[in-house]
């Protein structure tokens, strides 16, 4: 699994994931081809697709990321409550 992130001209970053088992160098060589493009790219992933403006792109990071990789969450079950439940005072109304 991979992290793109892609750093804008004063913009927030856009972070999207790809599953790709391309080689990193390769990859990378691949995503700087989009710099050369002119006005407008498309980056397609396994998770998303992005259209981009080239021009606005301050660069692009990747990471390889094995805590991307869905791993089921371990399943924890609640606490038991150790304290005692409180008893309730009723108010008896006896005038009538």
């Amino acid at each position: 699994m991979r992290k793109i992130i892609i750093h804008q001209n004063e913009s927030q970053k856009i972070e999207i994931v790809d599953d790709s088992d391309e080689p990193l160098d390769e990859y990378c060589n691949r995503l700087s081809s989009l710099m050369k493009m002119g006005n407008v790219a498309i980056l397609k992933t396994s998770s998303a697709s992005v259209i981009l403006r080239p021009s606005k792109v301050v660069g692009i990071q990747v990471e390889d990321d094995a805590s991307l990789q869905q791993e089921p969450l371990p399943i924890t079950p609640p606490e038991e409550s150790k304290a005692e439940p409180k008893k309730e005072i009723e108010d008896i109304i006896t005038d009538v």
